[in-house]
């Protein structure tokens, strides 16, 4: 089992940084083709997801804006896990996206947590002490 372990700022900029950790952890252990991509657009997803809405309405403890993404990997699957001290979301009480809302542009967005779901096997959410912890689970 390999772990891999960044902080990022909670900014926009952090995005193709996050996105190029995934990618090259994921290809250092040999993890390539679809659950590859799959999972480097689930954490590309989560963590847009941190930058634009954990961190919306001001800074929640520790007064900075960062987070932290660990992945571990093994030979079977890979655990992809963001900590961070934003707003807390549970991602299981969010709805599939309305698409005829989009299209009529009574609504913007929406569609990070289902394309996440649709990527990865399982998400595992929970907020304890301040401390949001979102787990997206790959099986390769």
């Amino acid at each position: 089992m390999k772990r891999e372990r960044r902080e990022f700022p909670a900014e926009r900029s952090a995005i193709p940084q996050v996105h190029d950790f995934v990618k090259d952890t994921l290809q250092a252990h040999g993890i390539a083709g679809a659950p590859n991509e799959d999972l480097v657009l689930a954490c590309d997803e989560a963590a847009t997801n941190i930058v634009e809405h954990a961190f919306k309405h001001g800074i929640r403890s520790m007064g900075h804006r960062r987070f932290i993404l660990a992945l571990k990997c093994n030979e079977h699957k890979v655990t992809a896990t963001f900590f961070d001290a934003g707003t807390s979301f549970d991602p299981e009480r969010i709805a599939a996206p309305d698409v005829k809302k989009n299209l009529a542009g009574e609504r913007k967005g929406g569609y990070g947590v289902y394309l996440i779901r649709k990527l990865v096997d399982k998400i595992v959410y929970s907020a304890r002490q301040r401390l949001n912890v979102t787990r997206l689970i790959k099986v390769v």
